[in-house]
């Protein structure tokens, strides 16, 4: 068994684990890590309505009669600085549990017992200010290259202490250190766009977290999802950044013999009990010892993870692997009580309020990272770097527009001023506000939650604030949706044969860019607010189906039930559309059939007092549009601030 460091490294000052180089040296202070007698109990019963709700389950299934569930129980072990430790098992042993209740990221549930750093007994503060945590899966914007993924995040996460020149030392240095030079230009991509290779990708995920030089390094299954070939390279990878100084915890499934040569230390849970801690070389011998011999041909992880998993395939089965589990849980327990793990933490606790207060200057100075103007500015030029370099989607939004827009003027083509085009151009006007809008909606709604694969593990990560990204997501946006505006308006203005005047196409833009807003406003809200895709789709188009029913076309604004007038009142729809109109119907002259009985309408504001679409301005509308667009912004910052915005799939 692995003893904890019996003293603190004095090459370390006290401000040293702050202090980032800008090459990778000795001045990353080393960090032991022991964990004594941990357990981490789930309670179903805790869990929220909007947890329950992101589950898509139905108020009437929040059946309360869960028992609380042991995910792990009693776990010990120490492990140095220049190691790596191996964390094994079978699926739902309580691997990544470990690891998130070590990195203080365990959400929810009880948590007993004590995890040390350098004799410190750790908190949150200390733990996230020297270490880093790379999750399973890839959390990259896939059209930005590798060194403008690495800078970007260099901008927001090293102190404002750095230079230029600096920054862009430290990302080099990365790049060489994860062997990722001759990618280095190259998009990260994803499954959809082609990019670097998974296992680059899973590098340049390191590479972020090695920017802070962190002196420990937590993964939870980082070969998940490679090749053998890859996933060798990758932990031998990991193996040299141990020796270099730092501390290694990763989970694993079941690596392959290759790999598990790479390991220094070897910890195998089973239903969160340890049945091994030690040297990997010793794993073989000890289980031997215990009769149970590694066949030979076999890969040891395999046979030893198969051998602490309780096979419920039958009852027999079950029964007997039980008894097995039980006995390698009893035999490790009894080692641990005789042996030096115990010891050598309590030997620990009896120096430490001799070393504790120079330990703790060494974590509690901060440096001053970005503030929020700099970060807006960095999370802005990303933000628009990778939507300029998404060609698909770009030139998918400008087809868009264009056939929405070349359609309707099809359809409504040269439209005439007799009788029967009054109602025509009503129709056109309603078509125009509400049709682009309501397109607008869901590809919004799909894009923020493709966005929420990093956005939420970048702010749980504290890279940036809630306010520099709302605000960065806005900007960068609108000079795109101006864009696309213009390309939506032009044909159809044209095609149906508006008046030509420049002051009057402008009115009309103008009044149609608010709408659009409006609508790409109210899906961000339905975004951000709901948790899953199709829960926020139903959110924002219950809205939009209300505004566009009380909008004045399909029924006469006088003749809307007394108690719903307040949806007309708050209907963005509705108010784009009077404007639309009363911009287009202004000064305009129909002609009168002399055979036709019916009653004739003369003006544009006759037709205009035929709908009720007489009764507010333009400046008015357009007032409430805006006023629209701002309380929904306001929303959605509530939302980004205080719902959690986990993917659903995470």
């Amino acid at each position: 068994m692995s003893q904890t460091s019996g003293s603190l490294r004095r090459t370390a000052s006290p401000t040293s684990i702050y202090h980032i180089p800008d090459n990778t040296d000795n001045q990353r202070p080393s960090i032991d890590i022991t964990v004594k007698n941990v357990s981490y109990t789930v309670n179903p019963k805790s869990l929220t309505w909007w947890q329950k709700l992101s589950t898509m389950q139905l108020p009437w299934e929040w059946v309360e009669n869960s028992c609380p569930q042991q995910i792990l129980q009693n776990v010990s072990f120490a492990i140095n600085s220049g190691q790596m430790l191996a964390i094994m098992g079978n699926s739902g042993s309580g691997k990544t549990s470990l690891l998130d209740v070590i990195a203080c990221r365990s959400q929810g549930g009880l948590i007993s017992g004590d995890v040390y750093l350098n004799r410190v007994n750790r908190t949150s503060t200390m733990i996230r200010a020297c270490s880093a945590y790379v999750r399973q899966d890839d959390r990259l914007l896939p059209h930005l290259t590798v060194r403008e993924t690495l800078m970007f995040v260099a901008q927001l996460k090293l102190p404002t202490t750095f230079t230029s020149s600096q920054i862009k030392r430290r990302v080099d240095s990365v790049i060489t250190e994860l062997g990722l030079s001759h990618v280095t230009d190259s998009k990260v991509g994803n499954a959809e766009d082609r990019g670097i290779s998974g296992g680059e990708r899973r590098r340049v995920s390191i590479g972020i977290q090695l920017l802070l030089d962190p002196s420990i390094l937590f993964l939870d299954e980082p070969t998940s999802g490679l090749d053998t070939f890859t996933a060798h390279h990758l932990v031998e990878t990991l193996a040299k950044l141990a020796k270099n100084n730092r501390t290694v915890l990763l989970s694993i499934h079941q690596p392959r013999s290759d790999i598990f040569e790479l390991f220094d230390m070897v910890l195998i849970l089973s239903r969160g009990n340890v049945v091994y801690f030690g040297q990997a070389k010793n794993m073989v011998s000890y289980f031997t010892a215990l009769g149970h011999p590694c066949p030979e041909l076999t890969n040891p992880c395999d046979f030893y993870v198969d051998l602490a998993t309780v096979d419920p395939t039958s009852e027999a089965t079950e029964r007997e692997s039980s008894v097995i589990v039980g006995e390698l849980t009893a035999k490790y327990e009894e080692q641990v009580r005789s042996n030096s793990v115990s010891s050598s933490i309590e030997s620990d606790e009896a120096s430490k309020s001799k070393e504790q207060w120079p330990v703790i200057a060494m974590f509690s100075k901060l440096e001053n990272q970005p503030g929020n103007w700099k970060q807006f500015w960095i999370l802005y030029r990303r933000s628009t770097r990778n939507i300029v370099e998404d060609y698909g989607f770009l030139i998918t939004q400008l087809i868009q527009a264009i056939a929405m827009s070349v359609v309707v003027g099809l359809v409504y083509y040269k439209l005439g001023i007799d009788q029967s085009s009054i109602r025509d151009r009503f129709g056109l006007l309603y078509i125009l506000g509400a049709l682009y809008p309501y397109m607008i909606v869901l590809d919004l709604i799909g894009t923020y939650h493709k966005e929420r694969n990093f956005l939420y593990f970048e702010l749980e990560d504290n890279l940036y604030g809630t306010s520099p990204y709302y605000f960065a997501k806005i900007f960068s946006e609108l000079p795109f949706h101006t864009f696309y505006v213009v390309v939506y308006c032009i044909p159809v203005y044209f095609l149906v044969g508006l008046q030509l005047d420049v002051s009057m196409f402008f009115k009309v833009y103008a009044i149609c860019f608010l709408l659009v807003y409006c609508s790409r406003t109210l899906a961000m809200f339905g975004a951000v607010m709901m948790p899953t895709f199709q829960l926020s789709c139903f959110f924002a188009q219950t809205f939009f189906s209300m505004y566009i029913m009380s909008a004045g076309f399909f029924i006469n604004l006088d003749n809307i039930f007394s108690g719903l007038k307040w949806v007309s009142s708050i209907s963005y729809l509705k108010w784009g559309f009077q404007a639309l109109c009363q911009v287009n119907f202004d000064e305009m002259k129909f002609t009168c059939d002399p055979g036709n009985p019916r009653p004739c309408i003369h003006n544009g504001d006759e037709a205009l007092r035929s709908y009720s679409l007489n009764g507010d301005s333009v400046e008015m509308a357009c007032g409430i549009m805006a006023a629209s667009c701002i309380v929904y912004l306001i929303f959605f910052f509530i939302g980004l601030r205080f719902v959690p915005q986990k993917p659903h799939e995470a």
